[in-house]
Order: structure tokens, then C-alpha cells, then sequence
């Protein structure tokens, strides 16, 4: 027989009265089946208080965990890291703390010496070269203008879409010898490339001649005498050209560098580079400084108005150009066997003949000197540089400049601007950026740069524009 549990033992009854007798007077066991009733868990009583207390504790240690957690992974707590990118920057950081603490600055200060120690890692031994930007690309004056120089180069409109020249400025060049380092020190180049890949052998000149130029007087004991200094500039003008890649292409070369209290000059090719004093009037007037001011910022062209420079322009030092249809550099080329073109009505457009290999034709050059021109090398165009030798104590006595208040600037610029404008048209509108114009220096020289380049340009966009560029520095004694 299966066996029952009792009644009683289910869970699911339970008896909410006692057992009652049956007729016979014994206990009825068979429980009435009664009111089924679900038990109740007793009520909690939620404090809300409590409750928001709680979430917010909760909140503030996961943002507080957060914190401390990404500050472990941004910045180590033991200084004494491995990692090469952590010790600069902590090194850096304790540089600048200690700098702080022990002479207190500004906080361009400590800007300027931290782009001090980051130059540090880049720039050369013999200094910061500045490069000039794009005038299309111009967001700020940056280094390129300042109240002592100005630098600027405008891509020519021809379908390439390449800028082929180049300038480098390097203030304070020095060349790891205490002889000849000087903070008025200074060397600036300007390189004009042609041909397909000119750009590109403007490029390489631009970085190895003040490189090789530094690494020279770097063996010397004492500053070179100018014959020396002509030498030095000539055997790396050379070098420079021998060692240059045969990719097609050429440029000419431009430097100028001075050494203590002795400017060179030196030049191969067509660009133009001269010096030129400011002599100042009595007083300026305003009626003629606000036309100027008028003149200076309007690009629109044609235009009648013209600079009225108050004070006066004198120009000293221009060097000759290298072109075929000169006796010196005509006679050269014929007599190892090249040819040459001479325009009866245009002869600054003579043209050196060679068949060249690269282009299969015959290629005219427009100089009788170049950089990397290696096809016609043969034919006697060479690097070989004039150069000039100012002292410049014996230049500001001879011109009056420190009793009359005069001033001095170098300028270089490549034939799109001065086969454009006359050296004088340059050296005005220069002039009244640096000595006459009022407000920010720096902002009136990049306007004044950008007027000259505006005024070189064709008024007709159709017409063919070359590569413009320049670079003006005043020179102090």
C-alpha cells in the first residue's frame, strides 16, 4: 500500500482553528480545506535620504578612482623612469622649474626657452637657418618679418605648380669657434633653380653651402683674411656643383655672410643682391606719410599713386650678372666649343646652346653661371662666384652713416622680381617698411612685401608670372 503523507504535513494548508471532534467524539483528521492564504513578508521601510546619500558617495569614488587612474597612466610617480620619452620630459620640466625658481620670468620667457631647448635638438652647430613661407599660405609674420628683415617668396603661375627657388637666413652664424662666433653674425642665402628639377638642386645648395662654409672656418684659428674668404666661397661653389645630383636641373647661387665687422658678397648666376644706404630726412611729413601708408595697402593695379619716399636712396655694391653676351664670359664658353644666342634687339636674353641628353633637343641657359648645370659644364659655365668685400668700418665712415643717421640693408632677390622692377623701386618701397612706416613693424614690412610682389606680377593674370622672392636685412655696425 503507497503511503500518504498526511494532510498536515503539505506546506501549502495550514490549520487557522483547531481540530474539531466528529459525532462519534473522535478528532476529525480530514482538515477542512479553508481560505487559502499566502504568507506575508514584513513591510521595510526605505529612508530616501539614506539612499541618495549613498549614490552620491558612490559617484564621487568613481570619479575620484578615475582621476587617480589616469594620472598613473599620463605621468609616472617615480622620476626616476626608464622610459626615453619620460626622462625628457621630466628633465625638461625640472630645467624650466629650476629656471623659475631661480631667476623668476614671465611666461614668454619660459616660452622662448622652451622653444630654446627644442631648437637645441634640431637647429645645426652654426645656427637656426629661417625658411620663408609661401606668400599664399601667410597666416602670421611668424620669423619671416621683423623690424630688422623681411623674406618672401611668391610660386611662379606656371602649370608645375612648384616654387624653384630658395632662401635661408641663419641669424647669429657661428661656426663652433670662439674666433669667429659673433652675434651680429649672419648668413643668408637665396638660390633661383630651372629646369624641370631645379627646385631640387636649389634645395641641396640652400643646406650645403652654409654647411660646408661653417664646416670650414671651423679648422681655422682666426677669421680669414679676404683673399681667404674669396677662396673659401670658390672651392665650395665648386664642390658644391660637382657633387650636386645630374637629375636635370640647375640653379644660381647667391650668399652673404658677415664675419665680425667684414661683409662678402658673393654671386654666380642672374639674381641681383646689393646694399643700399637709407638716408633720412629732417622730419617726416604726415600729409606724404599717410599717401604712403594709402599706397602700401592698396593691391588694386592699375594704379597712378606711387611711393614718395621722404628720405633718400643710395645703392652701392650691386653685383654683375652672368649672362653670355658678356666679352669675359662669351669668350669662355666659345672658346671650349659651346654655343651661344644673342637677340640683336634684347641681348640680356642671350641663351647658352647645349643638345641636351635629358630633354633631346637642344636647351637654351639663360646664365653663363650656374650650380648643377653638368651638361653645360662642358661647354664652360661654370660655379665660380665674384665676390665682394665691404668693411664695414671703412663703408659707414665713407658714406656718413653713423653721423647722418643713415641706415644700411642687404637685399637679394631672384629675376622674377628684378626683371620686373629696378633695384631703386626695391630699395624705396624696403626702405619706408623699415624707417618710415608707423604701427607694427614687422606687419608693415610682410604688406610692403607683399605690394612689391603685387607690383612685379602682370596685371593680367593670363601672362606668365616667375618664381618672386627676396630677403632684406639691416645691417648695423
Amino acid at each position: 500500500m503507497r503511503h500518504r503523507t498526511h494532510p498536515t504535513a503539505n506546506a501549502e494548508y495550514y490549520f487557522d482553528h483547531p481540530p474539531h471532534l466528529s459525532n462519534n467524539g473522535q478528532v476529525d483528521t480530514a482538515p477542512t480545506r479553508r481560505t487559502r492564504k499566502w504568507k506575508k513578508s514584513p513591510r521595510i521601510e526605505f529612508n530616501h535620504g539614506i539612499i541618495a546619500t549613498a549614490g552620491c558617495c558612490f559617484f564621487l569614488g568613481c570619479v575620484v578612482s578615475t582621476v587617480v587612474l589616469l594620472c598613473c597612466l599620463r605621468r609616472p610617480h617615480d622620476v626616476h623612469v626608464h622610459s626615453p620619452f619620460w626622462e625628457q620630459r621630466v628633465n625638461l620640466a625640472q630645467h624650466l622649474q629650476r629656471q623659475q625658481q631661480n631667476q623668476p620670468q614671465e611666461h614668454n620667457d619660459l616660452a622662448r626657452e622652451r622653444e630654446k631647448l627644442h631648437l637645441a635638438e634640431k637647429c645645426p652647430s652654426y645656427g637656426c637657418p629661417i625658411y620663408p613661407v609661401e606668400m599664399s599660405n601667410l597666416t602670421s609674420t611668424s620669423k619671416i618679418a621683423t623690424r630688422n628683415h623681411v623674406m618672401l617668396t611668391h610660386m611662379s603661375n606656371r602649370p608645375t605648380g612648384v616654387n624653384q627657388d630658395r632662401i635661408v637666413m641663419i641669424p647669429s652664424f657661428a661656426a663652433d669657434n670662439s674666433k669667429i662666433d659673433d652675434s651680429n653674425n649672419f648668413f643668408i642665402g637665396l638660390f633661383d633653380g630651372h629646369d624641370d628639377r631645379g627646385h631640387e638642386i636649389a634645395s641641396y645648395a640652400a643646406k650645403e653651402i652654409p654647411f660646408q662654409i661653417a664646416s670650414t672656418l671651423n679648422h681655422l684659428d682666426k677669421p680669414p683674411s679676404p683673399n681667404e674668404m674669396t677662396q673659401i666661397f670658390t672651392d665650395i661653389f665648386r664642390n658644391v656643383d660637382k657633387n650636386a645630383p645630374s637629375i636635370g636641373g640647375g640653379c644660381t647661387a647667391m650668399a652673404v655672410i658677415r664675419i665680425g665687422t667684414t661683409l662678402y658678397l658673393a654671386n654666380t648666376g642672374d639674381s641681383t643682391q646689393f646694399i643700399a644706404i637709407y638716408h633720412p630726412p629732417s622730419k617726416l611729413v604726415e600729409e606724404k606719410s599717410n599717401h604712403n601708408k594709402r599706397y602700401i595697402q592698396n593691391m588694386t593695379r592699375p594704379s597712378s599713386e606711387q611711393l614718395n619716399l621722404q628720405g633718400r636712396i643710395s645703392i652701392h655694391h650691386q653685383n654683375k650678372l652672368h649672362k653670355a653676351n658678356f666679352p669675359d664670359e662669351k669668350s669662355r664658353i666659345e672658346n671650349l666649343g659651346g654655343r651661344i644666342h644673342i637677340p640683336p634687339k634684347h641681348p640680356m636674353g642671350s641663351r647658352v646652346i647645349v643638345r641636351s641628353t635629358t630633354h633631346h633637343e637642344d636647351v637654351g641657359l639663360a646664365m653663363s653661371r650656374s650650380i648643377g648645370d653638368a651638361e653645360w659644364t662642358e661647354v664652360g659655365v661654370i660655379a665660380d662666384p665674384d665676390v665682394q668685400i665691404v668693411n664695414l668700418e671703412e663703408f659707414w665712415n665713407a658714406n656718413n652713416i653713423s653721423t647722418k643717421d643713415s641706415k644700411m640693408f642687404v637685399v637679394l632677390g631672384s629675376d622674377g622680381l628684378f626683371d620686373a622692377r629696378r633695384v631703386e623701386f626695391v630699395a624705396k618701397h624696403l626702405a619706408y617698411g623699415f624707417f618710415e612706416s608707423d604701427g607694427d613693424i614687422a606687419e608693415q614690412m610682410l604688406t610692403v612685401g607683399k605690394k612689391l610682389v603685387n607690383m612685379a606680377s602682370p596685371i593680367k593674370v593670363k601672362f606668365y608670372r616667375d618664381d618672386i622672392s627676396f630677403v632684406a636685412k639691416v645691417v648695423e655696425l
